[in-house]
């Protein structure tokens, strides 16, 4: 078996005629290389196999130029391979000046220039000398091989073997694709999957019980053949004590998968069974006993036991979707679940414990893309709603790096990059990552979140009120989404929406404050609806509360100026909202467009603090 290739190159698209006549002579000059010729760039993929030929490496050889050190594909193989100590060799390919990105990970190191035409020669000489030193082999050099021709011979053996993978699985597709009609055996529709039910000694395992659901609905998803009814309606029968063909005709759904899960310390039982709404009859039902580390088998099982029951033909690439796991590490995948329901709740406190647990997964696995992608969401959240240090928003990025770098295809990890892109003020990229979350996902509500925010902060009402509209319908419970959809609406001048939009906020704050008493941020949220109607007294209260909670917060402080703003004191609204700048906050596109600060539009103080921002 040949040795893997002992050099990784990284270079810019832009760049590849001038990086392939290097690579051509430095392969020339006996040092076996590895370089992507396809193309990839950050809206495409950025995968396993770059990853794996990036870890076998033992130098990174960076071409550098301008678009090089704007490219995102290249900054992440640096990252990976910095992250690692491993070796890097950045060669000059033209005069640039480094950017702070990348300044830490080329700081201390040796750098070579090779953009002068009338020492290349020297330059090569330098470069295989400084890969000598970091521990490549250069083999013997033969004397009928021609500098310029190896560009395409065979040190490329991984991109062509990746080729010839890629295209023998294009063929094996093609060729199941054609055979794999529909059975006769089962009529087609619409199939509904429920929450499974958590009867659990310990309710807290509820997180347990909806990851394996959303698992189950991930992987069937996956499959051309059958039509899911959405999360978003599936949701609303958690818990519910209907007969399950009754639901099955109220969501319009042929088929419905029920079931129940119970999990005690390190024991799992689930029961699922398929149920043929039309003629009323259990199709097909099992029951699975084990341990958490059985739970992968057991979540493929239940996914190819519903695609047997309906007489289903799957492609081949069908098949390894169906069977494909974000990580195999059982501990791990408990932590991811149990982040996400932490995240979820958006408090600052349940923030923080949702990155603890996602550090730890990552921590079990180092390439758990789902896990990263949690981590990276949950600092994102950590900045733009509780404090905007920007040690959260540095960890929102390299995060979400990291998750599409082990997994492009995730949703996760494009709703994570869109969030981590909206907090830098990108939000032109924040808006791409959120659709490619939506296109991968339609019931990621986050997603739908982050883009609604662009929008509003763009000043296209039009477009985040029926965004904000879908948030509510996919997670009803998520009050953030009110308060976002009452602004939206007095910016519309639809005042009845927004009156009915505060409604609902106000009836649910209450309840939701009671289980949550330190959400600072929600508190001056109902702080500052209760100024809207009036309740002055109460506003202040709610107020002053949530500003203890979370005293010196950018975010708080400005919360703070729109709740004077609301009560009519303008001289404290400004200096609260002054304090906010002064502390760091600056999402001023968001600033001008919030009807909350619009009583200080016309005040002198007001327009000073504003003037050049």
């Amino acid at each position: 078996m040949a040795e893997p290739p002992e050099v990784f190159v990284s270079y810019a698209r832009s760049d590849k005629e001038r990086v392939l006549e290097l690579a051509g002579r430095l392969r020339a000059a006996g040092v076996s290389l590895w370089l992507d010729t396809s193309g990839i760039d950050a809206a495409t993929l950025w995968g396993e196999q770059i990853v794996n030929a990036l870890e076998s490496a033992k130098v990174l050889l960076l071409m550098l130029t301008g678009s090089a050190v704007e490219s995102k594909n290249v900054a992440r193989e640096v990252m990976l391979v910095s992250e690692r100590n491993g070796n890097i060799l950045p060669v000059h390919l033209e005069p640039i000046q480094i950017p702070p990105t990348l300044k830490y990970q080329l700081a201390g190191i040796q750098h070579v220039e090779c953009f002068s035409q009338g020492d290349t020669a020297d330059s090569l000489k330098t470069i295989v000398r400084a890969l000598q030193r970091l521990g490549v082999k250069v083999a013997p050099v033969a004397p009928e091989v021609k500098p310029a021709a190896p560009a395409m011979q065979a040190d490329t053996s991984a991109s062509a073997g990746a080729s010839a993978s890629a295209s023998a699985s294009a063929s094996a597709s093609g060729s199941a694709s054609a055979s794999a009609e529909p059975s006769a055996g089962a009529e087609r529709g619409a199939l509904a999957v429920l929450p499974f039910d958590n009867i659990s000694p310990d309710p807290e395992t509820d997180y347990f019980s909806d990851g394996l659901t959303e698992e189950l609905i991930a992987r069937l998803s996956m499959l051309r053949d059958i039509e899911l009814v959405s999360r978003s309606a599936t949701r609303q029968f958690k818990h519910a004590k209907h007969d399950i063909s009754a639901i099955g005709r109220e969501l319009g759904a042929r088929y419905v998968v029920g079931g129940t899960v119970r999990r005690f310390q390190d024991s799992v039982r689930i029961t699922a069974q398929l149920e043929d709404v039309g003629t009323n009859r259990q199709v097909w039902g099992n029951t699975y006993k084990g341990k958490l580390d059985d739970i992968f088998e057991i979540q493929e099982q239940v996914a190819q036991q519903i695609v047997e029951a309906l007489k289903l033909k799957l492609t081949f690439s069908e098949k390894v979707s169906l069977t494909k796991r974000q990580t195999l590490n059982a501990q791990a995948y408990d932590l991811y679940l149990r982040g996400q329901e932490y995240l979820y709740r958006l408090t600052k406190r349940s923030v923080e414990r949702a990155i603890q647990l996602f550090e730890k997964a990552i921590e079990l696995d180092p390439r758990y893309a789902a896990a990263y992608a949690g981590c990276s969401g949950a600092y994102g959240q950590m900045y733009w709603l509780f404090s905007r240090d920007e040690k959260y928003r540095e960890k929102a990025r390299e995060m979400s790096f990291k998750a599409l770098m082990y997994d492009n295809n995730l949703a996760e990890a494009y709703t994570a990059m869109g969030v981590s892109y909206f907090i830098w003020g990108k939000f032109a990229e924040a808006g791409a990552s959120a659709r490619k979350a939506i296109e991968l996902d339609p019931d990621d509500f986050i997603a739908y979140w982050t883009l609604g925010r662009i929008h509003f902060a763009n000043g296209e009402y039009d477009l985040a009120y029926d965004v904000y509209q879908r948030v509510i319908k996919l997670k009803p419970e998520f009050v953030n989404a009110y308060s976002d959809l009452r602004m939206t609406c007095q910016r519309l001048g639809r005042e009845q929406e927004a009156a009915h939009a505060r409604s609902e906020l106000l009836e649910r704050m209450p309840t939701y404050l009671l289980q949550n008493p330190d959400d600072a941020r929600q508190r001056m949220l109902y702080a500052t609806a209760l100024a809207e109607i009036g309740h002055n007294d109460e506003a202040l209260r709610e107020g002053t509360q949530a500003q203890e909670l979370s005293p010196n917060d950018p975010a708080m402080l400005y919360n703070v100026a729109c709740v004077y703003s609301r009560l009519g004191e303008p001289r404290r609204a400004v200096e609260a909202l002054g304090q906010a700048i002064t502390a760091g906050y600056e999402n001023f596109s968001w600033l001008r467009n919030d009807p909350d600060l619009d009583a200080l539009r016309e005040d002198a103080d007001y327009k000073a603090l504003m003037t050049g921002r």
